[in-house]
């Protein structure tokens, strides 16, 4: 009688590392999503509180603070403003081209030390042996293919993350180059684990599931390396390309990795899923915020043509391209009536016919704000930006008579400028285009309180350029707004004139510091004032001089006559304005907005960074910094914006980088 042959024997780890493999991926998300879900909670109910009490004036002290009495109700605001000054304004060199602050760096490490941790732990076999390639090998890979559609949700322009916490996508960008770069490092550790291993059968490279899982991660690798900061800023449209490619092989593969075993609902749908909803909200956004000729005009020279001559703003896809001076453009594309968005937010503008990729977008700042009850113009979008590399040189190229049009596509409106309501005091600081962030926050204010509207009692409004006559950029915008301040808002606007025509090719904030004050008569004004013949420095022909040349001229003269303005000569000295508007009787908060070069935003965070708690509890205000900096290495995570708080006159600091 023949005796069956004998069962195989069973790996006692087998189902320890099974069980592993499947629940901490799960994990993961869960701790992820919690604090999403902190966030997110923090974030609306710092909405609820601002909805309820946005008519209520908070109780300050009067008088500056006399240095004696504490106020101890303030020491949940001094706590929190503590917090901010060490996390935000502390920045760390991370060799030449980037730049953290404690915020950052602390988010970063623990989104690694998640990540590592639950690939890492409880890797100890029966027998003994630590961080065997059996536990942890496998589950590197689940970790890993788990991060795929939160790595896609943080590079989608529309995405859920920044709807449930209201950070911005351009903030949550960082993230999402952070995760691609962990979810690389968890691709080669699952690769390497399974070599060290041994290949099954079916796990030879033979197979089509596993060249793709190679391909894929191989592509992720290249995508690391050749999107880095250094490269993206030498030649974006050729970053965006790489990317679009690169991303697509890099998701393919994973699909088709995932499904040698049976597990695309790990990673690959649901970033399809994410990746296809962005790309059908951003088609949406385009169908209501561009006239239905836009898509034509923009490919067909003729349409752009027709689309040009129609004297119907819903009707025009074209852009009109000024050249303010060599190195300054303004762009005014036509709204349409659909189109809605917030003081400082940004638009993305794409330019078919321009050349490079037909489908390339930049981000750039809208300079107007939606008001129909100003004497502003509304049928516009007036963009203002300095001329660098890429599109904007190719623009610059192009608008060499002004009143040049181009077809446009628009999509936006993106970002999450600050609430002025929220405060008692602003300061607004800008240097060049950065007025263009710095304006509309402005221009709202003055609205706001033309109509009795919430907002903030005093402003303080710093601009530094190179020439006087820069002043006629945002003059017909800013002249009318003044005209009808009310006396509910104090204004006081500061013109610093850092340089001479001679000298435009630096930056404003890199002239020595220290300002002196201009007493220009009507006859020095005109003289600042250029001349349509003259010759300005707009690089024009002076022939083709725009014909209301003489109007912004006159408008620029009304600005600088207006008692709430003053024209100094140098460097603005942001520790001593910053120190005043701190020691402004009656201020609880105060909102500080930076929008310039990483000097000027540096300059800004060196006069903010000493915790202040003692004074604060002596009386004086909080401080929520805002830095919105263009051409700048540093892309500061504002994941904490949700804690503010206004009965703590709380707030957060924040760095967008647009390529204005």
């Amino acid at each position: 009688m023949s005796t069956a042959p004998a069962p195989a024997p069973v790996d006692p780890n087998k189902a320890i590392r099974i069980a592993r493999f499947f629940s901490y991926p799960k994990q993961v998300l869960y701790l992820l999503a919690s604090f999403i879900a902190l966030i997110s909670i923090c974030h609306f109910i710092s909405l609820g509180y601002y909805f309820l009490t946005r008519h209520r004036r908070r109780a300050v002290p009067n008088g500056p603070p006399d240095g004696q009495k504490i106020y101890w109700s303030r020491l949940p605001a001094a706590a929190i403003d503590t917090l901010r000054a060490i996390s935000f304004r502390y920045t760390i060199p991370l060799g030449a081209n980037y730049t953290f602050n404690f915020a950052e760096l602390g988010l970063t490490v623990g989104y690694i030390g998640v990540l590592f941790t639950w690939t890492f732990v409880n890797t100890t076999n029966l027998q003994g042996m630590r961080v065997d390639p059996k536990y942890f090998a496998n589950r590197a890979g689940t970790i890993a293919a788990s991060q795929i559609p939160i790595m896609a949700a943080l590079g989608m322009r529309n995405n859920l993350v920044s709807w449930l916490t209201g950070v911005s996508f351009d903030k949550l960008n960082y993230l999402h180059r952070l995760s691609a770069r962990i979810i690389c490092i968890l691709g080669w550790i699952h690769g390497g684990g399974r070599v060290t291993v041994g290949l099954l059968t079916d796990e030879t490279p033979n197979h089509a599931w596993v060249r793709c899982g190679a391909l894929a991660v191989s592509t992720l690798t290249l995508l690391c390396i050749f999107t880095v900061r250094p490269v993206r800023a030498r030649s974006y449209e050729v970053f965006l390309a790489v990317h679009l490619v690169g991303a697509l092989i890099f998701m393919l593969g994973i699909l088709f990795h995932l499904t040698g075993r049976t597990l695309t609902y790990y990673g690959a749908w649901p970033a399809f899923v994410v990746w296809g909803v962005d790309r059908g909200l951003r088609l949406i956004q385009l169908a209501l915020y561009n006239p239905p000729s836009a898509l034509f005009s923009a490919f067909s020279p003729r349409a752009a043509a027709d689309s040009a001559s129609t004297t119907n703003a819903e009707d025009n896809a074209n852009a009109t391209i000024t050249r303010l001076s060599p190195h300054f453009l303004r762009i005014a594309v036509p709204r349409r009536r659909a189109l809605h968005w917030s003081a400082g937010q940004s638009a993305f503008l794409s330019f078919p016919t321009l050349g490079g990729s037909p489908f390339a977008s930049h981000p750039f700042t809208i300079a107007t704000i939606d008001d129909d009850k100003s004497n502003i113009d509304t049928e516009s979008l007036i963009f203002i930006l300095r001329i660098r590399s890429g599109t904007t040189k190719r623009l610059a190229h192009f608008a060499s008579t002004s009143g040049a049009t181009l077809p446009v596509l628009l999509n936006g409106p993106t970002s999450a400028p600050p609430h002025l309501a929220r405060a008692d005091a602003a300061v607004l600081l800008a240097g060049g285009s950065g007025v263009a962030f710095t304006l509309p926050l402005l221009l709202d204010a003055i609205s706001r309180a033309t109509v009795g509207a919430p907002t903030c009692a005093r402003i303080l409004f710093v601009w530094a350029v190179r020439d006087l006559d820069h002043i006629q950029w945002i003059a017909p915008l800013l002249a009318p707004a003044l005209a009808r301040v009310p006396p509910t808002l104090a204004l006081s606007l500061q013109f610093h004139i850092t340089g001479d025509a001679a000298d435009l090719t630096d930056d404003p904030a890199d002239t020595p510091s220290g300002a002196s004050e201009l007493s220009l008569s009507d006859g020095d004004a005109e003289k600042a004032l250029p001349t349509p013949t003259s010759g300005s420095d707009s690089g024009a022909d002076p022939e083709k001089e725009p014909a209301d040349s003489e109007l912004e001229k006159g408008t620029a003269r009304a600005l600088l006559a207006s008692p709430n303005v003053r024209v100094l000569r140098g460097r603005p000295d942001v520790a001593r304005i910053l120190g005043e508007a701190l020691r402004a009787d009656g201020t609880s908060h105060v909102s500080v907005n930076v929008c310039g070069t990483h000097a000027l935003a540096e300059s800004v965070r060196r006069a903010l960074r000493t915790p202040r708690a003692s004074a604060i509890l002596h009386g004086a205000p909080t401080v929520a910094l805002h830095v919105e900096a263009f051409g700048d290495a540093v892309s500061l995570l504002s994941i904490i914006r949700p804690l503010h708080f206004p009965s703590l006159c709380a707030g957060a600091d924040f760095l967008v980088s647009h390529a204005q």
